[in-house]
């Protein structure tokens, strides 16, 4: 049986390896064609706006917004429409120099000449001068058009030389539209600002390096970045498959400290006339500053994990924030992720292929959801993105394909031993069995059991003077009610001949404490069966009391008959002695007999008492039998005296000693193997018995 229990074990982690492996081949597919595209970048923004933490931004990085607010003051006081003149950022640049800013960088639309006039421009560009440390945007495109080659010569100065740059990091573009060239003259650095969003039009992550005619020039976050003490060491910044840097937000539009632009051109403004100003120049000593708008009317609001109104120069100023403080996410390498769906493609498959109980299946279902979406939330606390959606549905479809696949394999196999086994299996055995079919296989094993043989006294004149209908009414009762005991205790119901019951213990599940077990049954069938005497009394017209024979000892257990047909049945000597034991309860006039092995498993829970030594048909070696009395707990003391003087008795019986043996049984009125023995004793004192008399009694009937 263990046999059988270890190959349908293997059976069943094949199969689960199987539907596992599977899974995961579909899975990896459709990973590696991006099916999950849409739904891991969905799920990463959620991760995003669970895990956002505000105060991570750094406090050396702020905005000056052009708002709403700033627009409508201009226009309303001074009439001045949009675009403003570029004066308007003199006063800005001059109020942040004073300050002690790091560096300034205007994140806007600068490439035509101001409709204010050519001073306008010299005015910026002076101020830009002036401050030495100013960036402005240019804009890379994809197009193909026809270009002055001074323009690549204009932007040869930004461009990055002596650096080791990862050669995936590289984003090819094709033509460039650059500021004014007045402007150009008079700044810093430049960094191209022109972003793609993903798929879903989302902003998520940054190019650094762009190639633009034999040039590698960088994107405006890296240029803020490179104007610290040190260049970044571009080798050093994790990027994900496509060669960008993934953005590390730390929380919604304004995480980072913003001014209006208003208040600090008006700030500039009371510095001039000598009186205290709004904003307290001070406020930006060493501080990288963004100016950018975000007013709705500009168009520089864009989606991201944290919605559809987010200002781009916040997005550039998460970049690099992320780049000068080290503050990066750092994408799973393809090998871990593979392995990762490999793993819980897996653990679903097997789990699910090996449980079979609905609330172990719903633990596991519950397990292995929550896997995917702790580790992807572990790895974002880390840093790391780690794909959620591929190895969700790993483990969805390993759950669902598995659960299906046990359906069609062994749901009908299950409803069917169900449906069959219910009438002869206990329930718990019935669930043992149905966690191991193998156990039911066409097949006997040699099991040391416990044999149950009942029948009902008289049977033959109850059934001759009943109705077929009322004969099968009576019978039915009866065996149901000393079935449910049986299978109550843990018992196999063999099967029915009439009125006998043929049952077992210890089979097909281990039951070590089998002959108990059955000795409680039989205790218990015979007071049930006492219960309903009176009303079977009514229906028969005799008095039905039915004889029961125990016996434990090796059988051969197992499904025995052909493919398309079979029984679960024991055969052996020990089923046949407790048929023999049966029978023996006519010749004591007693009810229960027990073989000695039996008796002398059950120890000291139940009292039993030594009934005779016999030879049954068909067998030379004689066996001691017991009758049981009853379970410990349940036996009066003065019916366990009783049982002492029986044992008394019997010993001077066996000693030959008729006189004293008779006076002891005799004395024992009302038990009825006593009187048997009394009538014995009387035989042999008026006729002895042989000299070789070894005291034990041959039966004569089966």
């Amino acid at each position: 049986m263990k046999d059988k229990g270890g190959r349908f074990l293997r059976n069943k982690l094949l199969r689960g390896a199987a539907i596992g492996l599977a899974v995961f081949a579909v899975t990896a597919v459709l990973w590696g064609l991006g099916v999950f595209r849409t739904l891991e970048w969905k799920s990463w923004d959620a991760r995003v706006r669970l895990g956002a933490d505000p105060s991570r931004a750094a406090a050396d990085i702020v905005l000056l917004a052009i708002d709403q607010t700033s627009l409508d003051a201009y226009n309303k006081q001074q009439g001045l429409p949009w675009p403003w003149p570029r004066q308007m950022y003199v006063a800005v640049l001059d109020f942040l120099k004073a300050g002690g800013a790091k560096t300034v960088f205007f994140d806007l639309i600068l490439t035509e000449p101001s409709g204010f006039g050519v001073e306008d421009d010299d005015a910026f560009a002076a101020a830009i001068a002036r401050s030495g440390n100013v960036l402005l945007p240019f804009f890379l495109s994809q197009d193909i058009r026809r270009e002055d080659p001074a323009v690549a010569a204009s932007l040869r100065r930004f461009a990055l030389a002596g650096r080791s740059v990862p050669p995936r990091a590289i984003q090819p573009y094709n033509s460039v539209t650059l500021p004014v060239e007045e402007l150009m003259k008079s700044v810093r650095g430049m960094g191209n600002v022109q972003l793609a969003p993903d798929g879903d039009s989302v902003y998520r992550r940054l190019p650094l390096v762009f190639a633009y005619k034999g040039l590698t020039v960088t994107g405006l976050s890296l240029a803020l970045a490179d104007l610290g003490e040190a260049p970044i060491d571009l080798n050093r910044i994790p990027l994900d498959r496509s060669g960008q840097m993934i953005l590390r937000f730390h929380g919604p539009a304004e995480t980072y400290k913003t001014y209006s632009i208003a208040a600090v051109i008006n700030s500039q403004a009371q510095v001039e006339e000598g009186t205290a100003p709004q904003i307290d120049p001070r406020e930006f000593v060493g501080k990288i500053v963004i100016v950018g708008t975000t007013a709705p009317g500009l168009y520089d609001l864009r989606p991201t994990p944290f919605g559809g109104i987010y200002p781009g120069m916040e997005i550039l100023a998460t970049a690099a924030d992320n780049l000068v403080h080290g503050d990066h996410i750092r994408p799973v390498s393809a090998a871990v992720t593979v392995g990762w769906i490999l793993a819980l493609s897996l653990l679903a498959g097997l789990g699910t292929t090996l449980l079979k109980k609905i609330w172990h299946l719903a633990v596991l279902l519950l397990a292995v959801l929550a896997l995917p979406a702790s580790a992807a939330w572990l790895a974002f606390r880390a840093g790391g993105w780690l794909d959620f959606a591929a190895p969700l549905f790993a483990v969805l479809g390993g759950f669902i394909a598995a659960s299906l696949l046990n359906y069609g394999v062994e749901g009908r196999q299950r409803r069917f031993i169900k449906s069959v086994f219910r009438f002869y299996l206990s329930p718990d055995v019935i669930d043992r069995v149905l966690e191991n079919p193998g156990l039911l296989k066409l097949g006997g094993e040699r099991r040391e059991i416990t044999a149950f043989f009942s029948d009902l006294a008289g049977f033959t004149s109850i059934s001759e003077g009943l109705s077929p209908e009322a004969l099968v009414g009576l019978l039915n009762a009866y065996l149901s009610e000393m079935t449910d005991i049986i299978l109550g205790l843990g018992g196999t119901l063999d099967k029915y001949e009439g009125d006998a019951i043929i049952a077992f213990w210890n089979s097909p599940l281990d039951q070590p404490d089998h002959a108990l077990r059955a000795c409680r049954a039989a205790l218990r069938c015979q007071k049930r069966l006492a219960e309903l005497r009176e009303e079977f009394q009514r229906r028969s017209g005799h008095e039905v009391r039915m004889r029961i024979g125990l016996s434990s000892g090796p059988v051969v257990v197992g499904n025995m008959g052909s493919e398309r047909r079979f029984d679960y049945t024991a055969m052996g000597d020990t089923m046949n002695l407790a048929s023999r034991l049966e029978g023996a309860c006519k010749a004591y006039k007693i009810f229960t007999l027990v073989s000695e092995e039996t008796a002398s498993r059950v120890g000291d829970e139940i009292v039993t008492r030594e009934v005779d030594m016999i030879r049954v048909v068909g067998k030379k070696q004689p066996i001691r039998i017991f009758e049981l009395i009853g379970e410990k707990e349940d036996v009066a003391a003065d019916r366990i005296e009783r049982v002492g003087r029986f044992r008394a008795a019997l010993e001077a019986y066996r000693a030959a000693q008729w006189a004293r043996a008779r006076e002891l049984f005799e004395a024992l009125a009302g038990d009825p193997v006593a009187e048997v023995y009394a009538g014995r004793c009387r035989t042999f004192t008026a006729s002895p018995p042989p000299a070789d008399w070894d005291g034990v009694t041959e039966m004569k009937e089966k």
